[in-house]
């Protein structure tokens, strides 16, 4: 927590560090920061304030310092209200590390960040709300986490559910960030629903963590997202006043302690007067998740997966479009497989469920509404309610209910005029994730490409198009374009919107894209790269030459991720993300089964939690066919680590909704 050093004598010439006394905190939490960092002080409300960064980041650790502590600041009144109960842990540091495999870590007084969030070139609205959003995660971990730590590890939930659940409150309700749930929506929760139907799948709580490494596998889109959604629904079940007054309550119980399911549940109970056995049972002990359809005599069917009955009851909104117009709004309780809906006097042309987005629950557009979103999704009023149109969309593509073309169409005809900008970012990076050379065959993925590079042009040439869009729509270009003459120039900063030209970030994301093209050689991405010697610099010529369609790029970026033992765990992970493309699979095919076979090598050089996100990473999912299955199956059939079986296992479960797609919709 900070302390005095003293000189002591002798040949060594070291020096002793006494650290203050603390209250009791969680063994896992201490932690040591040490380097050539630079700092930024700061105090609110009597509380110590500080930031550090690597000396590289220096300037730019000074220019955002003043954003950094609002956000931090604001954070902590909210809380303090929120709470009750005063930041227990003396001073507040946030130090921003390179090299960090987690997002971030809620150490008690002093929060360790990876140093990407110290931001570099132009940065969008989006990114400033994800900086934003980890940054009051990480101060809600002080109370929920650090102050009353859960007992064991199958109660992880009550730590990072309840985090993710109220930084994202914080910032909606007391920042200026509103738009904080739009970004869960499109974001967070479509995490949380393809982890939710893996086969890894689990309970939010009261899953079995026979030991920490057990523990870390469930990092996941369960206990984060779905958890927080779960909460959402308790607040809305139990009243807000009575969720406030059994947290309150939880916390000055067990402060300085630890805490169960049970003892989180009592505070609920107690504050509410409600028994929660039923509703717990079915929300936080049975995992998957409901789909929501209306059929066509007026009924609201939920279905639960079939392999987890369970009878969750929610709360949602039921709202009706047509033409831009709301032409319908009702509140609804789920409480049993079919409710019966209100009738209306319009009939909309979208019918949705959930259009506020406050359940855990995937709808299932039906034929008719599916036929009408291309022509209405753009016209709907609700920033949220497009979001869960979306959401519909791409998860539709995992359930082999949507065809991929119709989601290419629906992004060609509407996402140039989206306003919300979190809307365009993860919108964006679904499409562009999700379609090219996966859900679309390779045949088809070249026109895709180009279709999505034409409606980013479309977004930036509205007139006129706000900065966020131009910043956005330009990356979307740069990553998909086909045209090489328009990216030379973009390259040199000829037509690009002025807050780009001396953008070292864009620059990698268009060197990068050459590179996929072809013209670009290794002569000069090298050249670029002695103009950019940072860390990210480094990081971005490796993806370029990773990426480059020859057979000696790809001989050489195996080599390195295969062989090169003094590559540090970034490196490993960039080359991995980058090495099967969405166009080359006659290059990199012969490469399938060498990943499946040589990939379990790399655990003695990077252990278990790193060798997981280089399998995330890497997966061939770009060879969606029966031979990429194959050797999949095969790999399946060897002695794995623990970490990298569940990762290939969900991972081939990806690859199977992939090529169900593809029969039905071929």
């Amino acid at each position: 927590m900070g302390g005095d050093r003293q000189r002591t004598a002798g040949r060594t010439r070291g020096r002793v560090w006494r650290f203050a006394p603390t209250r009791p905190i969680a063994t896992y939490f201490f932690t040591v920061c040490a380097g050539p960092f630079v700092s930024v002080k700061d105090e609110y409300d009597g509380i110590p304030l500080g930031l550090y960064a690597r000396s590289t980041l220096g300037a730019q650790l000074r220019e955002q310092a003043d954003e950094l502590f609002a956000v931090t600041k604001e954070a902590f009144d909210y809380y303090h209200r929120v709470y009750g109960i005063r930041y227990p842990w003396g001073k507040y540091d946030q130090v921003f590390v390179p090299e960090f495999n987690l997002g971030a870590m809620e150490n008690p007084g002093c929060v360790t960040f990876r140093d990407e969030f110290v931001f570099q070139g132009e940065v969008s609205h989006s990114q400033h709300l994800l900086r934003a959003t980890v940054i009051a995660h990480e101060l809600a971990h002080m109370w929920f986490g650090d102050l009353v730590t859960m007992r064991w590890w199958d109660d992880l939930w009550l730590n990072e559910s309840f985090a993710e659940f109220v930084a994202h409150q914080q910032r909606s309700q007391a920042s200026e960030f509103t738009d904080a749930w739009v970004d869960f929506s499109v974001i967070r929760k479509n995490w949380g629903y393809a982890a939710d139907r893996a086969p890894s799948t689990h309970p939010v709580a009261g899953m079995p963590a026979p030991d920490v490494h057990s523990a870390l596998l469930n990092l996941d889109g369960i206990t984060y997202p779905k958890g927080a959604s779960a909460l959402r629904q308790l607040e809305a079940y139990l009243g807000e006043e009575a969720f406030r007054r059994g947290v309150r309550d939880y916390l000055q119980r067990h402060s300085f302690g630890n805490a169960t399911l049970e003892d989180f549940l009592g505070a609920m109970h107690a504050a509410s007067g409600l028994e929660l056995d039923a509703w717990t049972k079915a929300w936080l002990l049975t995992p998957g998740t409901d789909v929501f359809a209306v059929d066509d005599s007026g009924v609201l069917v939920r279905t639960p997966p079939a392999q987890f009955p369970a009878d969750r009851p929610h709360l949602l909104d039921l709202v009706g479009y047509r033409d831009g117009r709301t032409v319908l709004r009702e509140s609804v309780r789920v409480e049993q497989e079919r409710t019966q809906l209100p009738s209306y006097e319009i009939e909309p042309k979208l019918l949705l469920p959930n259009a506020t987005d406050t359940t855990w629950g995937i709808v299932a557009l039906d034929a008719s509404a599916q036929a009408a979103v291309v022509e209405q999704l753009r016209q709907v009023p609700d920033a949220t309610a497009r979001g869960v149109i979306w959401s519909s969309l791409t998860n539709g593509l995992a359930l082999g209910t949507v065809d991929p073309r119709l989601l290419l169409d629906t992004f060609v005809a509407n996402w140039w005029c989206e306003t919300e900008d979190s809307l365009l970012a993860g919108v964006a990076n679904a499409v562009t994730q999700l379609l090219p050379g996966r859900y679309l065959a390779p045949a088809e993925t070249p026109d895709g490409l180009a279709a999505i590079a034409a409606t980013g042009l479309r977004a930036m040439a509205d007139n006129p198009a706000p900065d966020a869009t131009q910043l956005t729509a330009a990356r979307v270009v740069a990553r998909t374009s086909p045209d090489v003459g328009l990216l030379r120039r973009w390259l040199t900063g000829d037509g690009l919107p002025g807050a780009l030209e001396q953008d070292t970030d864009f620059r990698w994301l268009v060197i990068r894209r050459l590179a996929a093209l072809g013209p670009m050689t290794e002569d000069e991405i090298a050249a670029h790269a002695l103009r950019d010697e940072s860390s990210r610099g480094v990081l971005a010529a490796l993806g370029a030459r990773t990426v480059m369609p020859s057979e000696r790029a790809k001989q050489w970026a195996w080599e390195q991720f295969i062989g090169n033992e003094s590559l540090s765990n970034r490196e490993a992970e960039t080359i991995a993300g980058a090495f099967f493309g969405s166009v080359d699979q006659e290059l990199t095919s012969p490469y399938v089964e060498r990943f499946f076979t040589e990939l379990p090598v790399l655990a003695g050089r990077f252990g278990d939690m790193v060798l997981r996100q280089l399998a995330t990473a890497g997966y061939p999912l770009t060879h969606t066919d029966a031979a990429t299955l194959a050797c999949a199956e095969r790999a399946l059939d060897a002695d794995l680590p623990s970490g990298l079986r569940r990762v290939l296992i969900d991972s081939t479960s990806l690859l199977r909704e992939q090529l169900a797609s593809r029969r039905e919709f071929a």
